[in-house]
C-alpha cells in the first residue's frame, strides 16, 4: 500500500534556507519518517541556517506530527536557527494554533534567537 504523505525538500542556492512541504495525512503512522525529515532540514548545524515548513497540502496532522513539529521549533531556538510553519489553513491550522504554532501567537524562531535568550540568561 502506498504511503498517504510525503516531504519534498528543496534547499536555497545558498543553503541557508530548507523547505520542507508535506503533503497528504499526517498521523501517528509518519513519526518516523517526519523526524527523520526534520533531522536532515537541520543537520548542517551552521548558526543562521532556516528551516520552513509548508503545510498548504497537509490533509490531517495529528498530535504525533504536531508534537515534532514543536520539537523542532525548540531545537531551532537551542541551535541558533530559523524556523516557520507556513501556509496552515483549515482544521490544520486550529489544531496548530493551538499550540502557538502558527498565528495568532505563532511561535517562530528567527536565527538570532539564541543570543536574545543569552542576554536573558545572563
Amino acid at each position: 500500500m502506498d504511503p498517504h504523505y510525503q516531504i519534498e525538500r528543496t534547499t536555497q542556492r545558498t543553503g541557508s534556507t530548507v523547505h520542507l512541504r508535506l503533503i497528504g495525512a499526517f498521523d501517528r503512522d509518519t513519526d518516523r519518517v517526519l523526524r527523520a525529515g526534520m533531522r536532515d532540514a537541520f543537520a548542517s548545524g551552521r548558526r543562521g541556517h532556516r528551516v520552513v515548513i509548508d503545510v498548504r497540502q497537509v490533509e490531517s496532522i495529528g498530535s504525533e506530527s504536531i508534537d515534532l513539529l514543536l520539537v523542532g521549533y525548540t531545537r531551532a531556538v537551542r541551535g541558533g536557527h530559523g524556523y516557520e510553519i507556513v501556509n496552515a489553513h483549515g482544521h490544520v491550522r486550529q489544531a496548530l494554533a493551538l499550540t502557538g504554532l502558527v498565528e495568532p501567537d505563532a511561535l517562530y524562531a528567527p536565527a538570532w534567537a539564541d543570543e536574545v535568550i543569552a542576554e536573558h540568561t545572563v
